[in-house]
C-alpha cells in the first residue's frame, strides 16, 4: 500500500455523537422554551382571542365617542359632522385593534 492510500483519518469532535447529542438537546431545548413563554398564543381558545379582540375594540370605541362628544358640545358641530366624526371614530379603533 501506498503512503497516500493509508492516510489516517482524524475524527473531529462534529463528527461523534456527542456533538449531535447535543444538538438536540439544544434544538429541543429552544422548542421547549418558545412554547413555555407563548403558551397564551399557542393554547389560547379561539373565543378568548375574540373576545379580547372585541373589549379592545368596544374600549377604544367608548373613548373616541366620548370625545366626539366632548369636541361636538365644545365647537358646535352640526348633526352631520358629528355622525361624520363618529363615523371615523368606529374606522380608526376598528383598523387599531385589527393590527393587534
Amino acid at each position: 500500500m501506498t503512503e497516500s492510500a493509508s492516510v489516517m483519518h482524524k475524527h473531529h469532535f462534529f463528527d461523534t455523537i456527542w456533538a449531535r447529542l447535543i444538538a438536540a438537546l439544544v434544538a429541543i431545548g429552544g422548542i421547549a422554551l418558545f412554547i413555555a413563554t407563548n403558551q397564551a398564543i399557542l393554547f389560547g381558545s379561539d373565543t378568548e382571542m375574540a373576545g379580547a379582540g372585541n373589549g379592545g375594540y368596544q374600549q377604544c370605541l367608548d373613548e373616541r365617542l366620548a370625545a366626539v362628544e366632548n369636541l361636538a358640545r365644545e365647537a358646535g358641530f352640526t348633526v352631520k359632522q358629528k355622525q361624520l366624526a363618529e363615523i371615523r371614530a368606529a374606522e380608526t379603533c376598528r383598523e387599531l385593534t385589527a393590527s393587534q
